[in-house]
């Protein structure tokens, strides 16, 4: 009898864990290094048994995720691609949303391309709504999401993980999902907050506040630029004059940065999650007669629209917008093409300076 190829010995016990339901359609295998430790098989054997299997359309390997169960019988041809991209985004309101959205249909359309935008309003349960329905259709649309509260736990993890067992590209953009090894195209958050905190600090500025939003990943690594700016000036870091507001109380709040003023009253600066967040903060000091540079300093990140339209002109680390919309197309289209392309790309920002900064008063 002739002897079994080692590397078919381990296909048939991945078979065998298909068929007995230890494994089901999405379930992520074990690595190449933990399969050959089980076996007690080199790394090559495992890599040319995860290949066969991958042929025959058991399983579906994705580029820096892993290898995943696959529906559909062995050697069945896997059902391509449409010509219809869905894109899963926050809000679909005025701020900077409708120029990275634009951006994106206009490149997919240029390649022949549809899209269908679906809007999460930034609520994890309508994010899984979706999701479902998608894969309950076996909707085979490549897709572009924006994660919802990206700092928070996320149990719809193993929604898009079987997504991409099913060989469907998927692309973040904005921010993502730590815990998915899902490529992302965004603006280098942590360098906007380091940016504009190094602004203040040139300025003279040393009692710096800080506001930031604490549900989303972008919020997260803005602080992180704070606290290193700080750090590397020698100021050190006072957290009783750190703010953490989530996107909810930023955007539906009557009053949300009310408390903020009585918590940073001391500072001569303030670094804002983004434009968004530093128009309130305006207001406010305009209801208190507060003056805005002369008594404290405002700078934020995104450079949109309300840079201009605030009370004081905002200095405001500047997010890509567009370009962010059409990179995240072009890569997208790119993973369509060679599904071990790497589409991960963050942009710098730079700093547009305008009336809301000036040194400290004395």
């Amino acid at each position: 009898m002739a002897k079994i190829p080692k590397y078919q010995l381990v296909m048939n016990w991945i078979h065998e864990q298909i068929d007995t339901g230890a494994l089901h359609n999405g379930d992520r295998l074990e690595t190449e290094a933990q399969l050959s430790v089980r076996f007690g098989f080199s790394r090559q054997t495992i890599r040319q048994a995860l290949g066969e299997l991958e042929k025959e359309g058991t399983i579906s390997r994705v580029q820096g995720s892993g290898s995943y169960v696959r529906g559909g019988a062995a050697g069945e041809a896997p059902v391509p691609l449409s010509r219809s991209v869905t894109i899963l985004s926050s809000y679909t309101d005025s701020y900077i949303f409708p120029q990275i959205l634009q951006a994106m249909a206009a490149v997919l359309q240029e390649e022949g391309y549809s899209t269908r935008i679906l809007f999460t309003n930034n609520r994890r349960q309508t994010e899984r709504e979706i999701l479902t329905e998608l894969l309950k259709s076996a909707n085979r649309d490549p897709i572009i999401a924006e994660p919802v509260t990206s700092a928070l736990p996320n149990l719809n993890a193993p929604l898009y993980r079987e997504l991409l067992a099913r060989g469907i590209p998927v692309l973040f953009f904005n921010t993502w999902y730590p815990d998915l090894e899902i490529p992302h195209v965004s603006l280098d958050d942590r360098a906007a907050g380091r940016m504009v905190t190094e602004h203040l600090i040139s300025l003279g500025h040393r009692r710096i506040g800080c506001l930031m939003k604490n549900d989303d990943g972008q919020g997260i690594l803005r602080y992180q630029g704070y606290m290193e700016a700080l750090w590397d000036a020698g100021i050190g870091l006072d957290e009783s004059i750190v703010c953490w507001i989530d996107s909810t109380g930023l955007k539906h709040s009557l009053n949300p940065c009310e408390w903020v003023l009585n918590r940073l009253q001391d500072c001569t600066g303030i670094v804002c999650y983004n434009d968004e967040a530093a128009y309130l903060l305006t207001q406010q000091c305009a209801r208190r007669q507060i003056a805005v540079p002369g008594q404290i300093s405002l700078v934020s990140i995104d450079n949109s629209r309300l840079t201009q339209l605030n009370q004081v002109p905002l200095t405001s680390a500047a997010h890509p917008m567009g370009e962010l919309g059409e990179k995240t197309a072009r890569n997208l289209l790119a993973m369509i093409r060679n599904p071990g392309f790497d589409a991960n790309y963050e942009f710098q920002p730079w700093l547009a300076v305008r009336e809301s900064t000036a040194p400290p008063p004395l």
